[in-house]
């Protein structure tokens, strides 16, 4: 009987998407200690972006059901709140917010796929610019 119960409250969570976000540094020059984190993305960024150098910042995760919000600490005083709408798999329907402590920067709606990005040009930031990357299996 126990067995059954741990699975019950089991499945559910295994059923959730993982929402997974990123605060990436994105600058022309070179970073400090060298540590970058993002070698394989940096050429897609530089292409998207325009910046030489990315520095992986921070990154968090968390579980989300259709119609269930997370709020992510991506430090430097920015949250994103993730609601996700719809969940068709592999396809996911989202409303984002930028917040900074609790004033809100943005505000969008995404459509993605499972296992793809979408990112968010943030504020600017020590003669560079933030970049919030977003992605959901």
């Amino acid at each position: 009987m126990l067995a059954v119960a741990v699975l019950a409250v089991a499945a559910p969570v295994a059923d959730a998407a993982q929402v997974t976000a990123r605060l990436i540094y994105a600058t022309n020059a070179p970073g400090p200690n060298g540590e970058k984190g993002l070698q394989s993305a940096e050429p897609r960024l530089a292409k998207a972006f325009g910046w030489r150098e990315y520095q992986l910042l921070s990154q968090t995760s968390s579980s989300l059901r259709e119609g269930g919000i997370c709020q992510l600490d991506l430090g430097r005083k920015l949250l994103l709140r993730v609601k996700l709408l719809k969940e068709t798999k592999p396809a996911y329907f989202m409303r984002c917010q930028l917040l900074r402590g609790e004033a809100e920067i943005l505000q969008t709606s995404v459509s993605m796929t499972s296992g793809s990005a979408y990112f968010i040009t943030g504020p600017e930031y020590d003669n560079g610019q933030l970049l919030i990357s977003i992605a959901i299996r």
